[in-house]
């Protein structure tokens, strides 16, 4: 008699092999019949069974078939949840706010990433609050919910300093994203604080020419020329091209929008 991890490994393997060189539908013809095997072979509180239902979302997903994987995700979370799968289930649920928000489907988004974030908290892992916070934050921004929004980005930037200490470019990337969306909201002072912090991470550990230092500089010119501060504007646009140029094409895009403010900088707008 095989034993489950004897069953588990062959509809592994089975399923690798009805992958190779097939079409999309063959993969996801492929991912149902590897996901109603593990329904008949595996008891229905078995954790292989949720981690079934989560390798045929990934299967659809990596095929295109967004709604069949957005099914499985939900079953898989849903088994997760019945079985007390905490851990599994923050990952599904991370999954399926990343392909809701894919979708554009924005409130499902939100709420997935909530839901993600309860989970790996309760799991006492917080490898992947940063990101999911960011996240979440992204979407209040682009809702225009500045409050939850700056809350959001807060939190992640409290989680990134707990987990790498306060020089690091993950801290530096929230500060960024969290200065950007200040200087949409008119606050400059935060905006120039914050980006100025995280222009000092980055020049500490990538050194002063990298593509992350020049991505600060650049924010920076931004926050100085819708303040009003046009010298240091564009001391700050010419200084982020410099050290774009040593890494890009003169056509990439972030050259071509440096270029374009400097324009309006000179036009007095």
């Amino acid at each position: 008699m095989q034993t489950t991890a004897n069953l588990w490994e062959v509809l592994c393997k089975d399923l690798e092999a009805q992958r190779s060189e097939a079409s999309r539908e063959q993969h996801r013809l492929a991912a149902q019949k590897f996901k109603e095997a593990a329904q008949q072979v595996f008891r229905a509180s078995s954790p292989r069974l949720s981690d079934a239902l989560e390798i045929a979302g990934d299967v659809c997903q990596a095929a295109g078939f967004f709604s069949d994987s957005v099914q499985d995700f939900k079953d898989s979370l849903a088994h997760n949840l019945e079985n007390g799968n905490i851990a599994a289930a923050a990952r599904v649920a991370a999954k399926l706010a990343l392909l809701s928000e894919h979708q554009g489907e924005e409130a499902a988004a939100r709420r997935y990433y909530g839901q993600a974030i309860e989970l790996y908290e309760a799991a006492h892992d917080y490898s992947q609050h940063c990101m999911l916070a960011s996240n979440l934050a992204g979407l209040e921004k682009h809702a225009g919910n500045f409050p939850a929004c700056e809350r959001h980005y807060l939190q992640a930037l409290e989680t990134a300093v707990r987990l790498h200490g306060e020089v690091h470019p993950s801290v530096a990337l929230v500060c960024n994203n969290l200065a950007v969306a200040y200087t949409e909201a008119g606050d400059w002072v935060r905006a120039e604080n914050l980006h100025m912090r995280a222009l000092g991470i980055r020049e500490q550990v990538f050194g002063a020419m990298h593509p992350e230092v020049a991505q600060s500089l650049a924010n920076l010119a931004v926050v100085y020329h819708s303040s009003s501060n046009f010298d240091k504007a564009r001391s700050y646009y010419n200084a982020a091209m410099k050290t774009y140029l040593a890494f890009k094409k003169p056509d990439a895009p972030e050259l071509i929008s440096l270029k374009a403010n400097l324009a309006k900088l000179s036009a007095g707008k």
